[in-house]
């Protein structure tokens, strides 16, 4: 190219390049070579659109801003970057002399954030200069300062309302019917609830009325509503014209119906005018706008309404982690640039809560739209086709089912909201019936009724139009939901269980949840469905959306992390290895967040799997399963995006070759390796690869487990079933006896207190007597006798904190039973030295890691070890150790048995365990377990203390 030829064009294009060597942004080969007048690039995983002018142009200046402005304001970019280049660098010899002179000359700059302001604010430097910026800006709009600022301001203006309405003496009964609350006979213990939920509809009706308005000339602002004699008549005037002429019924017709049940009262019309001062503040925050604002607030207040219901808040960081993976466009055999392509698109949450996964699925549809039209078409068309493909998707390709019809109007606002300037004339959200119809006797299963032959109605359809009428709650009418089979479903079902206090449908009174009970298990046996109610609904809606996928659909689903290993779930491990490729586990080892909901700590997973299309004979395919171990779970969508962005872009290796280390900036936030799909769906359980967070412990584990050596030494090791037997859990202990203090009894081991509990010798602390009644109607009793015939010595732990408890295996002088602890009786030809050996292996460092690799996690460090799941545990075959080795063992067990140990969390530190570890190295002839015992104490999942690891920066390295 010679001189003076080059145009604005290839400037943009050179600088993107240039960008991109910097890290700061992905810049698509093909791009480079249409050299097109518009840069769209991907910055941090964002939307980046390159405005360039030559300073000699007229108003250079002033067109960068108006273009860069303009590509935001119409959603073709996240981020505006406005800039004037230099005018000799068009006349510059080569190309490569323009990318010296490009990286060294400086640059008049602007970005344009979400916020979009009036003017723009020009600055000037170099590349570096440039680069700066763009990570500070990507700093300020990854900070939550001005989310957490707008969901206070929302948040004070629902509490203002429901107060007030409070005060007003609006009942609780009155006000939960519009919400599809059940009342139960503690109403008014929930009364503030309730009316905390009513006031956050009317008060996001307000806000997307705000909204509306800035698009529609037609729909009154609030400030002119509030201005009237009456706010709360003029908001009933013109919710019903946005009902009758632009439609919008998800978000308006529920909050139009609580303003209804309302007092009459000019404090009601303060008390409104109050709230909209504060929705107000909100519209006026732009940016905060694109965050689920109201969903956050909406579990916040839910409070004990959402417990029995066993609903969980997926957060947004989450959700944008899990459909960013789950929609790599990679993946998917789509035309992303095509948007009648799209619109055939089926993606559902069949439990969708407040629309969260959702938004994400079409948050990351949209950008992989964007990102392969830009690659097709000008960008000046882009606007147009995006609005096109995005009214198609929230009116035919989205599907919404909830129980909670508060909910359902969040999950229409939570999609609508960011872009009101698409006319969506109807969305696909439908308000489920759960419980017993009083009439009629039916039992409704919410969701879950998709799963029998005759397809269910609604108690609310969310889409407006049948027949040409408006369907609302003043006159319902039932909608046969045909649900179609579907590309995508993601959910965070429901997690409650039958354990414990059996809250399955917990929401209902006892004798009407009792029936949804029977009938829920009596179509799980109908339908011969893969799933146990034992594990929670959780199985259940995971065998529902089988039902519904089509081949080479996907799966992408928040999970109990007992998924991996608790024996409740194997069959749906098994409906997953049947019928899918499990593409993508991820598992957070975060101390602050084992969870992805926001208002629950239990340990969860993210789950995305393929449904396979089954030749015969039927074989699980080669293909790897991304494994993910966090070190810090992201609480920030960008964050979340960023990491989403470095998965999707990166080579991830095997197991076998090495790990793939996530960095969010200078800071390590978790690590990834690749484990074939064939090999994983066959193990006894699939908690192997995310047993720790260090990938160098899981690789010591896999070896243990499956080559049993250590540093590729052999070590004798069997299957647990080979060795011995374990006994009775304290489940059924239950059925059978009563704890006393003191003799007569069989003499039992009661708790596991880390104070006291210290050595590996113990004696009995209590005696089981037998119980002559069932315990409840329905039970019966066990039979004692049988159940001490399978007593033992020898203990191995069942429940425990791995933080606090120091012990994983007992010694006691005489048989014994217990609630937390298994005994292991071990076979006939096993002596004593045997059991002091096993005992001793099992509170050595690699006695101790595997068994921690075969945990059933509930909570943390919360963990149990369930005999099914212990049955195929490695541990040391005392069987072909020769006397001489038992009697190497035994004698440090006895020298060692009444020294106390320290916790888990400080293996590091702690003497005893030292020379228990060095005992077995002697005697099995492997190197120090020093470094092993190290590694394993900086475990989260032991230490309660997150993983840590930063980069040093330039003047760190300097200083060094």
């Amino acid at each position: 190219m010679g001189v003076g030829t080059f145009r604005q064009e290839v400037l943009n294009v050179v600088l993107a390049e240039l960008l991109e060597k910097r890290g700061i942004v992905a810049l698509p080969e093909i791009r480079l070579a249409r050299k097109a007048p518009d840069i769209l690039v991907s910055f941090y995983g964002l939307r980046l659109a390159i405005e360039g002018e030559i300073s000699d142009q007229t108003d250079a200046k002033r067109e960068a801003w108006r273009k860069a402005q303009e590509r935001v304001r119409n959603n073709i970019a996240n981020f505006g970057l406005a800039l004037v280049y230099p005018a000799k660098l068009t006349k510059v010899a080569s190309l490569d002399r323009l990318r010296q002179e490009l990286a060294e000359c400086p640059l008049r700059f602007s970005l344009c954030p979400p916020s979009l302001p009036e003017t723009a604010q020009w600055q000037e430097g170099s590349l570096d200069t440039l680069c700066a910026a763009l990570n500070a800006a990507y700093q300020h709009l990854a900070s939550e300062d001005e989310v957490q600022k707008a969901a206070k301001l929302l948040r004070e203006g629902i509490d203002v309302l429901a107060n007030d309405l409070l005060a007003l003496g609006a009942t609780p009964e009155r006000m939960a019917v519009p919400l599809g609350i059940a009342i139960l006979e503690d109403a008014q213990k929930r009364r503030v609830d309730i009316a905390k939920i009513a006031a956050l509809i009317v008060a996001n009706a307000l806000l997307f009325q705000g909204e509306l308005a800035r698009v529609d000339h037609k729909v009154k602002t609030l400030h002119q509503c509030m201005d009237a004699k009456s706010p709360h008549d003029e908001l009933l005037e013109v919710w019903q014209f946005i009902l009758d002429e632009i439609n919008y019924h998800a978000v308006f017709d529920i909050a139009r119906s609580i303003l209804l049940t309302l007092p009459t009262d000019k404090r009601l019309d303060e008390a409104i005018k109050r709230c909209a001062e504060k929705v107000l503040q909100v519209v006026r925050m732009r940016a905060a706008l694109q965050h689920d604002l109201v969903g956050r607030l909406y579990h916040l207040l839910l409070g004990d309404i959402a417990k029995p219901l066993g609903t969980y808040y997926t957060s947004v960081a989450s959700a944008t982690l899990l459909l960013r993976l789950a929609l790599d466009p990679k993946r998917w055999d789509i035309q992303w640039h095509d948007p009648h392509s799209l619109s055939k698109l089926r993606i559902a949450d069949l439990a969708c809560g407040t629309g969260t996964l959702l938004m994400a699925a079409l948050q990351s549809v949209v950008d992989n739209f964007m990102r392969a039209a830009s690659q097709q078409q000008r960008l000046e068309d882009l606007t147009k086709q995006r609005t096109y493909s995005l009214k198609a998707l929230l009116e035919k390709g989205f599907w919404g089912l909830d129980v909670l019809q508060s909910a359902v109007h969040l999950t229409a606002t939570t999609l609508a909201l960011p872009i009101p300037e698409v006319k969506v004339k109807g969305m696909n959200l439908y308000a489920m019936d759960l419980g017993v119809d009083r009439k009629s006797k039916v039992v409704h299963l919410g969701s879950l009724d998709l799963l029998s032959k005759e397809p269910p109605t609604a108690v609310l359809s969310l889409f407006p139009v049948k027949g040409g009428k408006r369907i609302t709650d003043t006159s319902p009418s039932r909608v046969t939901i045909n649900l179609p089979f579907m590309d995508l479903i993601c959910m965070n079902p429901p997690f409650t269980r039958t354990c414990g206090d059996n809250l399955l449908f917990g929401s209902l009174p006892n004798e009407e949840r009792k029936q949804l009970q029977k009938a829920l298990q009596s179509l799980i046996q109908k339908e011969k469905l893969k799933a146990s109610v034992t594990a929670g609904l959780g199985s259940v809606f995971l065998a529902l959306a089988d039902r519904y996928l089509k081949p080479n659909g996907r799966l992408a689903f928040v999970l109990p992390k007992a998924l991996l290993s608790g024996v409740e779930w194997q069959q749906s491990r098994e409906l997953l290895a049947k019928d899918y490729i499990v593409e993508t586990i991820i598992v957070s080892h975060d101390p602050n967040r084992w969870n992805f909901s926001e208002n629950t700590d239990l340990s969860e997973v993210l789950l995305i799997a393929r449904k396979l299309t089954r030749p015969k004979p039927f074989r699980p395919p080669k293909e790897p399963t991304l494994c993910v171990n966090l070190w810090r779970n992201p609480d920030k969508p960008l964050d979340a995006l960023m990491l989403a962005e470095g998965l999707r872009a990166n080579n991830v290796p095997p197991l076998s070759e090495g790990k793939f280390s996530l960095w969010l900036g200078s800071e390590k936030v978790g690590e990834a390796f690749t484990v074939r799909w064939d090999k994983l769906c066959q193990l006894h359980h699939w908690l192997f690869p995310f047993a720790f967070a260090q990938t160098e412990l899981v690789q010591v584990l896999w070896a243990l487990q499956y080559q049993h050596n250590l540093q590729s030494i052999t070590i004798p090791l069997c299957p647990l079933d080979e060795l011995g037997a374990l006994g009775p859990s304290g489940n059924d202990l239950w059925d059978a006896f009563d704890p006393v203090d003191h003799p007569p009894g069989y003499p039992a081991l009661w708790g596991h207190k880390a104070t006291e509990m210290t050595t590996m010798v113990q004696c009995p602390n209590a005696y089981l007597v037998k119980i002559t009644m069932p315990r409840r109607p329905g039970r019966s009793l066990r039979n004692a006798e049988s159940l001490w015939q399978r007593a033992s010595q020898l203990l191995i732990a069942g429940r425990m904190w791995l933080n606090t408890q120091r012990l994983l295996a007992i010694l006691l002088s005489e048989p014994v039973l217990s609630n937390v602890w298994l005994p292991l009786k071990l076979k006939s030809n096993c002596d004593a030295e045997s059991m002091k050996a096993v005992a001793l292996w099992f509170n050595s460092t690699p006695g101790i890691l595997i068994l921690i690799g075969h945990r059933i996690e509930t909570r943390g460090a919360w963990v149990a070890f369930l005999r099914r799941a212990l049955q195929t545990l490695p541990v040391l075959d005392v069987r072909r150790l020769t006397q001489q080795q038992l009697k190497h063992l035994a004698d440090p067990f006895d020298r060692l048995s009444e020294q106390p140990l320290q916790p888990l969390s400080q293996l590091a530190d702690d003497p005893v365990r030292k020379a228990i570890d060095d005992a077995i190295s002697e005697v099995l002839g492997l190197p120090d377990l020093t470094p092993l015992r190290l590694q394993l104490a900086r475990e989260p999942i032991l230490t309660l203390k997150p993983l840590r690891q930063q980069l040093f920066t330039g003047s760190q390295l300097a200083r060094k």
